[in-house]
């Protein structure tokens, strides 16, 4: 298939459960499956955020498969592999179908084998743009975190680190090496 127009987040969704892209400012991305460790890794820090979340009622906390409307005319269109969202936020949530109108409150990237270092600059760099107000990328390999928030310097942590959720997710630490240990 030859695209030879921008794509809006309407025809994104209309492709269905099956189109495995995101949408950069119009242009399809496609995504690859993530490796077998990184994919273990990525549940084990969604059901810790979820079950948090969900014990205290701070929100919602999504996984990859669902897209945020993060920019309009071009549309932008990502699916972190997890995503949070604030409770007081949650009336934007569409209705039935549809993807999320805005950005997430906590982006969650889990690195996979596949992913190019440009592509994640790149990625990141579209997060601070949009001004995604925590980011966390989580190495499996090198088992550490690279933590991104406006107008903080850049952490890096290590597997004697822990995550916290700050004022985003209040409460919520987790050991990295909890994330790791398998």
């Amino acid at each position: 298939m030859t695209i030879t127009h921008l794509i809006t987040a309407r025809e994104l969704e209309a492709m269905g459960s099956d189109a495995r892209f995101e949408l950069i400012q119009g242009a399809l991305h496609e995504m690859s499956p993530s490796s077998f460790n990184s994919s273990r890794v990525l549940t084990r820090i969604a059901l810790a955020i979820g079950g948090h979340v969900e014990a205290h009622r701070l929100g919602a906390v999504t996984f990859a498969e669902a897209g945020f409307i993060v920019e309009k005319n071009p549309d932008t269109v990502v699916a972190p592999d997890v995503a949070f969202v604030q409770q007081d936020r949650m009336h934007l949530a569409p209705k039935g179908r549809g993807f999320f109108p805005a950005c997430p409150d906590l982006i969650v990237e889990v690195i996979s084998p596949t992913d190019e270092p440009l592509d994640i600059r790149r990625k990141q760099a579209l997060y601070e743009r949009i001004g995604i107000p925590l980011v966390w990328w989580i190495d499996p390999d090198r088992r550490t975190a690279t933590i991104y928030k406006p107008g903080h310097p850049t952490q890096h942590l290590n597997d004697t680190d822990s995550l916290d959720g700050g004022e985003i997710v209040p409460g919520f630490s987790i050991p990295l090496a909890k994330l790791f240990d398998f």
